[in-house]
């Protein structure tokens, strides 16, 4: 009696250890809360032949994480917060990224070009409405998918950012919504900027290449250009399409500059001149944009493969302001980043009002002079 006792207990407590053991506990990302910063938590190196006054003012007044720029491929101006994280979720910038991973799939002779249909890869398309959707149509927000977006019900499981830090449930499957979003619009006919329907190139690199588009951009970009960068995944392992490109505002910058040089990084062919061309030409105009609710005040003149357009400039750009500027007019690559901080009350309430967001910043690029040489001959530095 005293060993069936025994043995009953033993078993007992072992299927209790593997019970725990085996209760999966999902990672989670935890926001940096330091807010507001002050002026002594920047760290500033700049050329001395150039007058940054507006910018550094107007940098530390919207709370900027980060500001590189980049004038004739020289570093000229770097402002960072000690503080805030050394890379930055750049928001909607990860978009863009997304249409360089296609521009290289083409280059690698993966797919034909941009104008290859969706079902061509993702055959359960290849039935119904959406079987002549092309991979250019994703990227020109012109499928006619459904656009509606829930950043809550995309990200968090149940919606909810609290069950998200739990870490007991997964997060949604992005590759699943990508892949059963309904299309409600004529194809080509309506510029409607859409979230989910970007997850569909994460999708479509995954099928083409058997690797997550963060690690086919690591073989073909991050590491030809030595980029630091964090890409963040959905719990099944899915890098996210819309958003989830962390990185250093110097590093956005490199990509700037291998668009600058048409294709080229220290004088190495990265991409071929023809895709960087094909990749920032505009296809959709600002009539069109400006009918889409979400752009109806917007002053864009015009979108390319996921890469806005202003007169001469390309610019890449996300919420709170994040933005990669390419002025080829001026030799000119310059970006901003803020990080988020959606769990101090202080920041939230910045985010209502217009200083977070640093409108100024193209209009202070393009007003960006160069000092009297008079005064700054002897102090005239550049940085690396």
């Amino acid at each position: 009696m005293y060993k069936k006792n025994n043995i009953i207990i033993y078993i007992y407590m072992f299927t209790r250890k593997r019970t725990r053991k085996t209760k999966h506990k999902f990672k989670r990302l935890v926001e940096n809360n330091y807010f507001y910063p002050k002026n002594t938590d920047y760290m500033l190196k700049h050329s001395n032949n150039l007058d940054f006054k507006d910018i550094i003012t107007k940098s530390l007044s919207s709370f900027s994480s980060q500001v590189t720029i980049y004038k004739d491929n020289k570093l000229v101006f770097n402002l960072q917060n000690k503080k805030d994280s050394k890379l930055i979720e750049t928001l909607s910038i990860t978009k863009s990224f997304c249409s360089l991973a296609i521009m290289f799939l083409i280059q690698d002779k993966k797919i034909n070009d941009e104008n290859d249909l969706v079902s061509k890869y993702i055959k359960s398309w290849g039935y119904g409405k959406k079987k002549d959707i092309t991979i250019k149509h994703i990227l020109t927000h012109t499928s006619g998918l459904d656009n509606y977006w829930n950043f809550d019900e995309f990200m968090w499981p149940n919606g909810s950012y609290d069950d998200y830090m739990k870490k007991q449930q997964p997060t949604p499957n992005a590759t699943d919504i990508s892949l059963v979003v309904d299309k409600v619009d004529k194809i080509g006919s309506k510029f409607r900027y859409n979230d989910v329907a970007t997850q569909l190139i994460p999708t479509l690199v995954k099928t083409i290449t058997n690797l997550d588009i963060s690690k086919y951009l690591e073989i073909k970009l991050f590491k030809p250009l030595n980029i630091q960068y964090y890409w963040n995944k959905d719990d099944y392992g899915h890098g996210y399409g819309p958003n989830g490109l962390f990185i250093n505002s110097n590093d956005l910058c490199k990509v700037g500059l291998l668009i600058l040089n048409n294709g080229k990084y220290n004088k190495k062919l990265i991409l071929q001149p023809a895709l960087i061309d094909k990749m920032v030409h505009s296809y959709v105009d600002k009539k069109k944009i400006i009918t889409d609710d979400m752009w109806k005040n917007s002053k864009m003149t015009g979108y390319g493969l996921m890469w806005w357009r202003h007169k001469h400039l390309i610019i890449a750009q996300g919420y709170l302001g994040q933005i990669l500027i390419i002025d080829k007019k001026n030799n000119l690559v310059a970006s901003r980043l803020l990080e988020s901080k959606w769990d101090n009350t202080d920041f939230v309430k910045e985010t209502e009002q217009d200083k977070i967001y640093f409108n100024e910043f193209r209009t202070l690029l393009s007003k960006l002079h160069t000092k009297s040489r008079k005064k700054t001959r002897k102090r005239r530095i550049f940085f690396k």
